[in-house]
């Protein structure tokens, strides 16, 4: 009796696991942020001051819909990040896969006044949209960033990641950036429902299994 309430609650928490599963794939990783390295500015294409926007390019890693990101951002010491647009799409600053204008995202200060004068911060986007296949190629795009004092220096994190970076301005594409990589993002979704199907599968399988074999 007491295995057999053992087991019933092993089962239990595996189900209650799969919710949090669902919602933390890593569809792609571009290194931690850096702080200390550079910044790229991204105020544009609205911006009144460098009117610059970036865009990395990547190679997913990971499968399923796109879900919210976490990028590293820049922001002058005593301010903080209050505005972005994102762009998520199939070429460099497009948004096919889906856009949006955050307002107040949620934060956590990472570095406080770096040896450039800028508190570096986590910054959290979720309301994505758009399907992510592991292998093919897609584009995070970021602009109109802007803080509390309205200023516009705001950069994201350059942290010499795998990802090719492309920069905007005046709504030219440049190319390049000459960053020597990408920058410092997570992209994040919920797995396909395949896999959730198999997952569950998984689950009852090995439990009929164990039951079959001590008896119950």
């Amino acid at each position: 009796m007491k295995l057999r309430l053992v087991l019933i609650t092993l089962a239990i928490s595996l189900l209650l696991t799969i919710p949090a599963f669902a919602a933390d794939i890593v569809l792609y990783d571009d290194g931690p942020i850096n702080g200390q390295y550079n910044a790229l500015f991204i105020d544009g294409p609205n911006g009144q001051i460098f009117n610059q926007s970036i865009s990395d390019g990547f190679v997913a890693t990971g499968s399923g819909p796109a879900s919210r990101f976490d990028f590293g951002v820049w922001v002058p010491s005593g301010e903080v990040p209050t505005t972005f647009t994102w762009w998520l799409g199939t070429s460099a600053f497009a948004g096919d896969l889906g856009s949006a204008t955050v307002n107040n995202p949620a934060y956590d200060l990472v570095i406080a006044n770096n040896q450039y004068g800028y508190d570096v911060y986590n910054v959290h986007i979720t309301g994505l949209t758009g399907n992510i296949t592991a292998g093919q190629t897609y584009w995070l795009s970021l602009g109109n960033g802007n803080d509390n004092f309205q200023d516009s220096f705001v950069g994201w994190d350059a942290n010499l990641g795998a990802a090719t970076c492309n920069f905007m301005q005046g709504g030219v594409n440049y190319g390049d950036c000459g960053a020597g990589g990408g920058n410092a993002f997570t992209l994040y979704g919920t797995p396909e429902p395949g896999t959730m199907v198999m997952l569950g599968g998984g689950i009852l399988a090995a439990a009929g299994a164990l039951r079959r074999k001590l008896g119950f």
